[in-house]
């Protein structure tokens, strides 16, 4: 597992942690700032799977 896999989840993580902060709290601002972080980590995961994926792809055909 490569490390942008593993910041992806930290950031959903952080995300999902920041929208329950956001609606316990009632802060728009942050309701926002915590789908950002999110949706970054979705991203950043799949990036890093998908570098795992073309990584090991490249190590069969060599």
């Amino acid at each position: 597992m490569n490390s942008d896999i593993i910041l992806g989840r930290l950031k959903q993580w952080k995300g999902s942690v920041r929208l329950w902060w956001a609606e316990l709290a009632g802060i728009e601002d942050e309701f926002f700032a915590g789908n950002s972080d999110w949706l970054s980590g979705i991203l950043q995961e799949d990036y890093g799977k998908e570098q795992e994926r073309v990584s090991s792809e490249s190590r069969v055909h060599h």
